[in-house]
């Protein structure tokens, strides 16, 4: 059970996106079929890949995480797993990533190593500045998105590139909030960019991402989408009003756990797919 936890499983959902292409460029369900394979493949390949990131980044962090609340408890901190143990289990996931990326060919796994490229910067150095921590954190998802057009071969509208890539950093500034307000000034000692935020400065931020996400998404519900798609704004409204209310109110903020636990927004998503597949038939 430890080693499953130090995969982290819970944050394969943000792997989901390579699905997005699949889903807005299908022009039928027996299309969407014939390619859903290979979108899988995508899926398993980066799921591979991002639990590989979370040991490598479990173990260099491994002093820091004994001194945090609640990331002391993981396997590594907590002394459940070896070292060497996770270390070898690491390079497997790596390489298992790669071979299930194989049969999507080069352009695939070159962004896949452009993922982990940017995962190891982010590691190694950008997640200590000021704002190229999220800004790396959101160009990730947009790689997710981007994998999974190359995975079938699929244009993607460039406002669905810019929506995906501000609604990420309005869920990484939520999490800074939350890691700001959670940690206290003992926070600025575990991780050094928060040094750098305030409450109010990410409050700031997270307006002006929510309010682009939402201005993007409109226009491209109205010009790149399929007919009926501008149907979805209020239900992507709700949604954002949502998570902002449980980063301000609610005082949490942790996208894989709240995107998965919070009723309201299991049920927004599950509006917004009934719309989708609506739209398709």
């Amino acid at each position: 059970m430890a080693y499953i936890r130090l995969l982290r499983p819970r944050q394969w959902v943000k792997n989901l996106l390579v699905f997005v292409p699949l889903l807005f460029a299908a022009p039928s369900f027996d299309w969407m079929a014939r390619n859903a394979p290979s979108v899988l493949l995508a899926f398993l390949s980066f799921s591979l890949l991002s639990s590989a990131i979370y040991v490598f980044n479990d173990i260099r962090d491994l002093e820091r995480d004994r001194l945090h609340p609640v990331k002391r408890k993981r396997p590594l901190p907590s002394g459940e797993v070896p070292v060497p143990s996770a270390a070898l289990l690491g390079i497997l996931l790596f390489l298992l990533s790669l071979a299930a990326g194989y049969p999507l060919g080069w352009t695939f796994l070159l962004v896949l190593l452009t993922y982990a490229l940017n995962n190891l910067l982010y590691t190694l150095y950008l997640k200590n500045y000021q704002l190229f921590d999220v800004f790396s954190i959101a160009f990730g998802f947009v790689l997710r998105v981007y994998a999974g057009a190359v995975a079938i071969d699929v244009p993607v509208s460039e406002y669905l590139f810019l929506t995906v890539f501000f609604l990420a950093l309005f869920l990484a500034i939520g999490k800074r909030r939350y890691e700001l307000l959670l940690l206290g000034d003992g926070g600025k000692a575990h991780r050094k960019v928060l040094r750098h935020y305030s409450v109010y400065y990410l409050d700031q931020l997270m307006n002006i991402s929510a309010t682009l996400t939402l201005v993007v998404y409109t226009i491209y519900t109205l010009e790149g989408a399929r007919e009926g798609m501008v149907f979805t704004v209020p239900i992507v409204v709700f949604g954002l009003f949502r998570y902002y209310h449980i980063t301000h109110n609610l005082k949490r903020g942790e996208p894989s756990d709240d995107l998965l636990s919070d009723p309201l927004i299991l049920f927004s998503g599950f509006l917004y797919a009934l719309v989708v597949v609506s739209v398709m038939l």
